[in-house]
């Protein structure tokens, strides 16, 4: 989608405002065109760096730690903000909103954090656009926020923590129950999550018995339904042979490029992780389904 321009007009200080129209299909542009047309303006377009509005493309950087701020706090409250609210409070148009947005989240992502624009969310589906899936494969919003809930509520606005060294391989225990998978699958049901991917997890969860595939771990707090690279939840890619389960902080690395799981199912961890992660590099994943 692109955003028509129906005008740009003079305000009695100088600065110059877009009036932005309907959004416009991609592949409906040609068509658009025919339909328009121009027309000239009256006087000489400002270029001179003091007629630029509080709305320019530029000063979006300027607002970026204020908006944090205000993003943390939300957080620690255990509530979401709309876009709007952000456009309003700001004095952002749409376009400087998103630079903004992306800006942050790559922050937070460099620094090991949760992906704190998770917090913003439209209006009308309290869910975040699907650019947070686009920009970080994020494809589990909510668990993001609950993620982002427990992070700042805990540490406010101080740096991530460094990456603990990953736990042993727990030891099976012949004592279990016949039904233990099903107790720990209803554990595992209890994690707030999409409703069109609880059948996903589901099927996940229970094809990979319950454990993540590459540590081991049956603590289903700890687990979450992983799409394999090339999968996505936007084009039905939902089924059993989609994905795999993953403890949390190893479903983060998969997605970041950081593990990846070879054609002949060895775990491969990047140089940066080893040193934390450096017990799986070479693990044969155990996988019932195809990659």
């Amino acid at each position: 989608m692109v955003f028509a321009l129906n005008s740009l007009e003079a305000q009695p200080d100088g600065s110059i405002i877009a009036l932005v129209g309907d959004r416009v299909p991609v592949a409906d542009l040609a068509n658009h065109r025919k339909t328009h047309r121009t027309a000239s303006g009256v006087n000489t377009f400002p270029v001179d760096e003091s007629q630029r509005s509080g709305l320019s493309t530029d000063s979006y950087k300027q607002k970026i730690p204020s908006i944090r701020a205000w993003l943390i706090e939300t957080g620690r409250a255990r509530k979401t903000v709309t876009y709007s609210d952000l456009m309003t409070r700001f004095a952002l148009s749409f376009y400087p909103l998103l630079n903004a947005l992306g800006r942050l989240g790559h922050d937070c992502k460099n620094a090991g954090e949760p992906i704190i624009t998770a917090l913003v969310v439209d209006k009308d589906t309290h869910r975040c656009s699907p650019g947070i899936f686009d920009e970080f494969h994020i494809d589990d919003d909510e668990l993001e926020r609950e993620r982002c809930y427990a992070h700042w509520s805990k540490n406010g606005d101080t740096p991530a923590s460094p990456v603990l060294p990953a736990l042993a391989l727990p030891v099976a225990s012949p004592s279990r129950p016949a039904n233990d998978l099903e107790q720990r699958a209803a554990r595992f049901a209890q994690v707030q999550t999409r409703p069109d991917q609880i059948a996903f997890r589901d099927a996940v969860f229970r094809a990979c018995l319950g454990q993540c595939v590459v540590s081991g771990c049956a603590v289903p707090e700890a687990l979450e339904a992983a799409h394999l690279r090339g999968r996505d939840w936007r084009q039905g890619h939902n089924n059993a042979n989609d994905g795999v389960l993953l403890r949390r902080d190893l479903h983060n690395l998969y997605d970041r490029g950081l593990m990846q799981i070879s054609e002949t199912r060895q775990v491969q961890m990047s140089e940066e992780v080893q040193a934390y992660y450096g017990e799986f590099h070479g693990v044969a994943v155990r996988l019932r389904n195809p990659l």
